[in-house]
Order: C-alpha cells, then structure tokens, then sequence
C-alpha cells in the first residue's frame, strides 16, 4: 500500500477458521502458555478435545502457527491471543468470524492467582465494547468437568459472580 509516496507494510496474514482435531496440541501449549498463566482459569485437554469435536472452536493461524482461539459459537466462553500478537486485530477477527450473541469472559482475579497475576489483570470491557457487545451484568463461573471418557460438560460452580457477560447490542431488541 502506498500513502503519500510512503510504502506501508502489509498488515500480517491471518487465517480465521474453525478448528480440527490436528489442531489440539497447538491450542493446548497456547492456554496453557498464555490463557491460563495469566490467571483467566484453567482449560484442560480434555475440554478443548470436547470442544473441538463439538466443532465448536474457532482458531487464528499464521503460517500454520495458531496465535489465538476462541471458544464457543453463539457463546464465547474462552478467548486468547498470544501476547506478541495482541493489539493487531486478532481477536477482533476472532469474534467477528462468527459473530456471537454472548461473551462471558472473568473480569475479576479471583482464585487460586499470584500477586502479579492479580497486579497485571486485564479489564476487557473497552475491547468488547469497541466490538459492539454491552456489559450485561456478572455471573457465576460455568466449569467443565468431566465424566467416564472424554466428554467434558459444564456445571454451574463458585462463590462469586466474576464473570462478566456482555451481549451483542445488535441482539438485544428482543431479549429481556
């Protein structure tokens, strides 16, 4: 691209699409290395293998490398974006792919977290907002768990509602 005689360089490749079984290692290294170390929770294998089965994981690959993943179709439950590539559109590409109509993401370090996982938590309210999604109140954590074989489900668990769910304003006209 050029503006006013200045080349510009190209904005880096991403592919946005749903992912397969072959993808599971890589989404495994990235929560564990980014998601879960940063104090969002803890996603374990078996989860993701449900999830992916249940075709319901949507990944960011550059040049084969997958940089982010989102969790849920009409629902996002989990969402991350390798810190170096943050702040590039990624998870904007994320959850426009495949539009949601809710996102529940934690907005408030509780748990089991370090002092610096609780120093450096981030709010994500202004990115959501910047995507159209309003803050909808908080609720209670919705975990996995797991029963004979690999099918993980969820249960509703947890002491305090920290877990902030925004909805698609554009879906709100007929919700109560």
């Amino acid at each position: 691209m050029n503006w006013n005689g200045l080349e510009l360089p190209d904005k880096p490749k991403v592919e946005i699409r749903r992912a397969v079984i072959s993808d599971l290692d890589q989404i495994v290294k990235l929560i564990d290395s980014e998601f879960t170390k940063e104090g969002f929770g803890f996603v374990n294998r078996a989860q993701v293998e449900t999830e992916l089965q249940r075709g319901r994981i949507i990944v960011a690959e550059d040049k084969r490398l997958i940089i982010g993943c989102r969790i849920g179709i009409d629902t996002v439950w989990n969402m991350v974006v390798t810190k170096s590539r943050r702040g590039q559109g990624v998870g904007k590409s994320l959850i426009e792919h495949i539009r949601p109509r809710t996102i529940r993401v934690k907005n408030t370090p509780v748990g089991h977290l370090s002092k610096e996982q609780k120093t450096n938590f981030p709010d994500p309210t202004v990115f959501y907002e910047k995507l159209g999604y309003r803050f909808w109140g908080n609720a209670y954590p919705k975990n996995f768990w797991q029963r004979a074989g690999k099918t993980a489900l969820f249960h509703n668990k947890g002491k305090l509602p920290h877990i902030a769910v925004y909805k698609d304003s554009h879906s709100l006209l007929f919700e109560v």
